[in-house]
């Protein structure tokens, strides 16, 4: 598929409401919406990445199709809804076997997968013994309108003082990228790290902003007003721990900006006080760098040697990867905690609790009691 750009001046005195990678997670889009209050006074700006990586990636289409029939609704391309829309219409050669592989692993890391829904809906669940160069032409027929609706997705939307994209651009001639290649400026891995700065904003999503944090792991978005980037990705779907951002501008001419997160994890409230670790000397194991030496393995946490330091880590968080021994998506943070903190609940041990505040993740090692409701 080759670039192609929108054009659009965005109204005055409206909020610009700005979202990426929601992954399949419809309920967490209806709730963060529902909490901003979301209304035809605003613009909502979805910057790719609606579908796989969650439980419904099939009603997310539909809803942001929903959404754009009834209010101001910019959605843009993102790499894997351009490589669904690739299988569907057969862009790329009927890789069959490759897309099969993709659904069911999908299936067994996040419980779903578009084609596996779509086929649920169609009363033919799919298995292994599934033809899919049979099935195809039935998908497409039954599903035309929320295919269409992928493929018709924008690369890049240009507005007055920011330019969205899913993954990045090299430079800001828009007219130069139009008509190019579209897949690398939504698959542009590590674009904030890539010493690029633009004299408008550019807002991006597709590489999860934990990523490049260097000590504690942080989730919320990157605003880096001197090179003019935004990143959104608060890795929804991707992780366990994962969250979608609402960044809410009160005027798209406003240098000022309110977020609302939504993770989906249950609450616990603090009963006791934590005065937290220095954030400066904590580590954070992301999954781009995750090889360790094992120490001590133990049946709940083990000992490892990262970058020369040691770390407690959750034994079930080690595994092989191509032969090297890795852990990732942990740290040694331990939270400043106060009583009566709600905290989002990644991991439950007889050592601690593996939580979330305040979009950052870390241990606590106090008391705790359950939330009964988990508010959006």
């Amino acid at each position: 598929m080759n670039t192609t750009v929108r054009r659009v001046s965005l109204p005055d005195q409206k909020r610009i409401l700005m979202i990426s990678d929601i992954h399949g997670h419809a309920d967490g889009l209806r709730a963060i919406l529902g909490k901003a209050r979301f209304s035809k006074d605003d613009v909502l700006v979805i910057v790719g990445d609606l579908i796989e990586k969650g439980p419904q990636s099939l009603d997310t289409v539909r809803l942001v199709m929903r959404l754009c029939r009834t209010y101001t609704v910019y959605p843009l391309m993102g790499n894997v809804d351009l490589w669904r829309w690739e299988f569907f219409t057969e862009q790329r050669g009927a890789d069959w076997p490759r897309m099969a592989d993709y659904a069911f692993n999908a299936k067994g890391w996040w419980g779903s997968s578009l084609l596996h829904e779509m086929c649920d809906e169609m009363g033919e669940p799919l298995t292994r013994e599934t033809k899919i160069d049979e099935l195809l032409p039935r998908v497409r027929e039954r599903f035309r309108a929320e295919i269409d609706f992928l493929g018709s997705l924008p690369t890049i939307l240009d507005t007055q003082r920011m330019i969205f994209v899913h993954g990045g651009i090299p430079h800001e001639r828009l007219d130069e990228l139009e008509g190019t290649d579209a897949f690398p400026l939504l698959k542009f891995d590590d674009f904030y790290n890539a010493g690029l700065s633009f004299p408008k904003y550019v807002v991006t999503g597709h590489w999860p902003t934990v990523l490049c944090s260097k000590t504690y792991p942080i989730y919320e978005p990157i605003i880096d007003r001197k090179r003019h980037i935004i990143c959104l990705d608060g890795a929804c779907g991707v992780k366990t721990e994962g969250q979608l951002n609402l960044l809410i501008l009160p005027d798209w001419r406003s240098d000022g900006y309110s977020l609302l997160t939504w993770d989906g994890l249950p609450l616990i409230t603090a009963l006791d006080s934590q005065a937290g670790s220095p954030k400066e000397e904590a580590r954070y194991i992301p999954w781009n760098d995750h090889a360790v030496e094992l120490l001590e393995k133990g049946e709940e946490v083990s000992r490892v040697l990262y970058h020369g330091r040691p770390m407690t880590v959750p034994t079930q968080y080690i595994f092989n990867h191509n032969g090297v021994l890795s852990c990732i998506d942990t740290t040694d943070y331990e939270l400043p905690v106060e009583p009566g903190d709600s905290l989002s609940l990644i991991l439950k041990l007889n050592y601690g609790c593996f939580v979330k505040k305040n979009n950052v993740s870390g241990w606590y090692f106090g008391r705790y009691k359950t939330n009964e409701v988990n508010e959006p």
